[in-house]
């Protein structure tokens, strides 16, 4: 039977019960979202006590299904004010499901900070005063020391300590390299209920007990083998995800210049081909590296120094186009240090590029100047008044220095996809629960639909809904983005997936299980958005969108606002 685990920290007391009737046979985003719907007020402040952190292990964690030991954090986002799931690889999810526990809900505040550890036998605290802002690389170490390599970390930098609204939170990957739940600022939440670290180890934890085996292992391998043969695992076995910067490139959607041009002429020097090559070059880079145990795709990668000490992994597309063509630098070696400053300081890569861009643009330091911004990098985790205004994000930061052109929604910095061209991907944007957030829904061409047209003015709300729709579900189940990509495809692995989801609850499922369980998330985060004072007004994307014409293809977002209120009916 699976449970939650109720952390009360102002008491230092815990509670492990069975799920309530009403978080049953949920799990990921679909758990995080009803427990922060159910148990905490709209309108409390995202910062105080009333609000609640959750962690859930997605309803597939722990079992064979490749790929399907993404976590959960869910809370109110002191970013955004909305709802908000973040979720990130590493070992934590399938650590919580050995150990039988779906959910983690901290509650209350601590009065002094705390370290966390979850075990077979319940719950301890530790002081945390010795740990106070040092950053996660320092805490992972920490860590392997005094509670050895088998463990999973999560935990916060200074700049969740600091409170600061574009902190992100680190969840540990099998070998104690920090994998960011980086968006909407849930690391702030973590550090005002001082909560310095959660260590969880599954020693003596029992397997997930599967009763429907028979459809399980023919679901299971129908599922890996149609996983590892759509071409889009090899694609990313071999490049990762910086694949992508040449792709979006080529159709004039980069980000450039805060969101100014939609192609960057430095570009192919931070490639995903550039990438492979500076990787392979160096000892002990890796261009292929998995996050999670019982990842078929690698995705990942390790980037080193010339002298084979490891600089940051994974360094990813949406790095690459914040804070690399959005802030026009072009040094792969400066950004991937600069990546590894904001893993370690913990600040959300996307949210500080936009910032970092916006600085820019008020003339604080030159374009594509990457030493004075690795500088600003650094002084968020100074705790400097430009660090702290930075940390805050990119909007606080156009708030601060008086930048009118904010490519923000719901005060989230868009990720790495201009919507000006990819339309659909802009009505995510704007009308995600959870500010402009690509992963709720990105509509990227496909050679499996070659009839959508991403430009097109109309016709992308119904894209755009199906997406969100089935990411949502996707997220619940813990499984990863790209190993849910290849079933958008081939409806055939679609149904092998619902089946392992099937005998994983012991519950017949149909071929519309995951777009109603989607469908049903999405309205209970609404439901939680209405009550804090989130209308249809909100769901837009900022005026210059629709104003200025994006270079060189001279587009703007020109999506009915009809078509964008429709999204959600």
């Amino acid at each position: 039977m699976k449970k939650i685990l109720r952390i009360n920290l102002a008491k230092k007391e815990f509670s492990l019960s069975a799920l309530p009737e009403l978080y049953v046979n949920l799990g990921g985003r679909g758990l995080t979202s009803r427990i922060v719907a159910e148990e905490v007020p709209p309108g409390c402040d995202a910062l105080g006590d009333d609000n609640k952190l959750v962690f859930a292990a997605g309803i597939l964690a722990g079992t064979a299904v490749p790929n399907s030991g993404r976590l959960s954090i869910g809370a109110k986002s002191p970013l955004t004010g909305t709802i908000k799931e973040s979720n990130a690889g590493g070992s934590a999810a399938q650590k919580m499901a050995r150990l039988g526990i779906q959910a983690i809900v901290l509650e209350g505040r601590a009065e002094a900070p705390l370290v966390i550890k979850i075990d077979k036998e319940g719950v301890t605290f530790s002081s945390a005063a010795d740990l106070t802002l040092l950053g996660n690389m320092a805490c992972l170490a920490h860590c392997r020391q005094n509670y050895g390599d088998t463990v999973a970390v999560i935990s916060i930098g200074p700049a969740g300590e600091m409170l600061l609204k574009a902190s992100a939170i680190s969840v540990s990957s099998p070998d104690f390299l920090p994998r960011m739940a980086g968006r909407g600022g849930l690391a702030a939440v973590m550090g005002a209920k001082k909560v310095k670290m959660l260590v969880i180890d599954d020693s003596e934890g029992a397997p997930i007990a599967i009763k429907e085996q028979a459809l399980f292992k023919a679901s299971l391998k129908s599922f890996t083998e149609g996983l590892l043969a759509h071409p889009l695992t090899g694609g990313l076995k071999l490049f990762g995800t910086p694949i992508l910067v040449g792709m979006i490139n080529e159709m004039g959607a980069l980000p450039t210049k805060n969101f100014s041009q939609g192609q960057f002429a430095g570009a192919e020097k931070i490639s995903g081909e550039s990438l492979a090559e500076m990787v392979k070059s160096r000892p002990n880079g890796e261009t292929a590296h998995r996050c999670m145990h019982g990842c078929v795709i690698s995705c990942s990668n390790v980037v080193t120094d010339s002298q084979g000490n490891t600089v940051v992994s994974g360094l990813e597309y949406e790095t690459l186009a914040l804070i690399g063509a959005n802030c026009m630098i072009d040094d792969l070696d400066v950004i991937a240090r600069m990546n590894a400053a904001c893993n370690d300081i913990g600040v959300d890569t996307m949210d500080i590029g936009g910032a970092i861009a916006v600085a820019m643009e008020a003339g604080l330091i030159p374009w594509g100047d990457g030493a004075q911004a690795f500088a600003l990098v650094e002084a968020i985790g100074k705790g400097t008044e430009n660090g702290k205004i930075l940390g805050h994000g990119c909007q606080y930061a156009a708030e601060k220095f008086g930048v009118k052109r904010v490519p923000t929604v719901k005060g989230q910095c868009l990720s790495g996809y201009d919507p000006r061209v990819l339309k659909g991907t802009g009505v995510t944007y704007a009308t995600s629960t959870m500010g402009a957030d690509h992963t709720c829904g990105n509509a990227l061409p496909s050679p499996a639909n070659p009839s959508y047209n991403p430009s097109a003015a109309t016709g992308q709300g119904p894209v755009s809904q199906f997406l969100q729709r089935y990411f949502a579900a996707i997220d619940s189940l813990g499984l990863c983005l790209f190993a849910a990509l290849p079933p958008l495809d081939m409806p055939d692995l679609q149904k092998h997936l619902i089946e392992c989801v099937s005998a994983v609850l012991d519950e017949t499922l149909d071929d519309q299980y995951l777009l109603r369980l989607g469908a049903m998330i999405l309205e209970e985060e609404r439901k939680f958005n209405a009550l804090s004072g989130f209308g249809p007004e909100h769901d837009r994307l900022p005026e210059f969108f629709s104003k200025e014409a994006l270079s060189p293809g001279g587009t703007t977002f020109d999506v009915p606002g009809e078509e964008l209120d429709m999204v959600h009916r």
